[in-house]
């Protein structure tokens, strides 16, 4: 089935790879990345490339108000490459590694959505489990942030429910560090998730926002949630520094 697209403005580039199509388009304001659906992949504001355009990106950067700056940093899932090249750019003591199931995506992200190449980033072109698995196995890395965002053509990549990724991201975590995971609302009954995300993490905390993505902020240590009035303060400071209000999209995750 053809799935009119026009809405996004002209297309630019198209490709296939073994997983499907991969489309860039561009309407003179932005730029998008999609894999022939109608749910945009990356959204990306050609007057300001690295500020978060969707509400749940910004809502998963909640988390920034939760941590000092991060020494390193995972994103699974690379898409546009929006939220590493943000990370990139806004801390510039970190490592990133970003990680796509298509190289084709990464491709599509330095040439057209700008994803830096330099030696604080690293590119990986495998699954979320088999990255996550490699680096546990190593024992040579610790993230004080995870992100996970692994959404294919038919939508969530189901490998963020699978028990061994939730058990090698926490083995992969700083005692202080936090997992952020996007999933969609109707994941909000699944016990067996649910149970093996508290086997793994003393401190959870949920959001979801209106167009009904569901938000996880996981860390290994205890009560590791700053208070309300201390996020509210931090997240004034950060939103100078960001360019967006950052408590309008963190207060969901503080219920009551």
């Amino acid at each position: 089935m053809i799935i009119d697209l026009s809405h996004l403005g002209h297309e630019i580039h198209r490709r296939y790879d073994e997983h499907g199509i991969i489309q860039v388009f561009d309407d003179g304001n932005k730029r998008y990345l999609s894999f022939g659906t109608a749910d945009e992949q990356s959204c990306q504001l050609k007057s300001n490339p690295i500020q978060p355009q969707h509400d749940y990106v910004r809502a998963m950067l909640s988390v920034l108000m939760q941590t000092n700056a991060p020494d390193r940093i995972a994103v699974i899932g690379t898409g546009g490459g929006g939220l590493t090249s943000f990370l990139y750019h806004h801390y510039l003591e970190s490592h990133i590694d970003t990680v796509d199931l298509r190289s084709a995506v990464i491709h599509i992200a330095h040439q057209y959505f700008g994803l830096p190449r330099s030696p604080r980033l690293s590119t990986h072109v495998c699954s979320a489990n088999e990255f996550l698995a490699k680096k546990a196995q190593t024992q040579d890395t610790q993230y004080d942030l995870i992100f996970s965002d692994i959404y294919l053509a038919d939508g969530l990549s189901t490998e963020q429910l699978n028990a061994d990724f939730l058990m090698h991201s926490r083995q992969l975590l700083s005692n202080n560090g936090w997992l952020v995971l996007n999933l969609w609302k109707e994941h909000r009954g699944e016990d067996t998730f649910i149970q093996q995300l508290e086997q793994h993490f003393s401190t959870l905390t949920t959001a979801t926002t209106k167009d009904g993505n569901w938000l996880i902020l996981a860390s290994p240590k205890a009560d590791a949630l700053v208070g309300k009035t201390e996020c509210r303060q931090r997240a004034k400071v950060l939103s100078e520094q960001l360019g967006f209000n950052l408590w309008n999209h963190a207060k969901g995750f503080y219920k009551g």
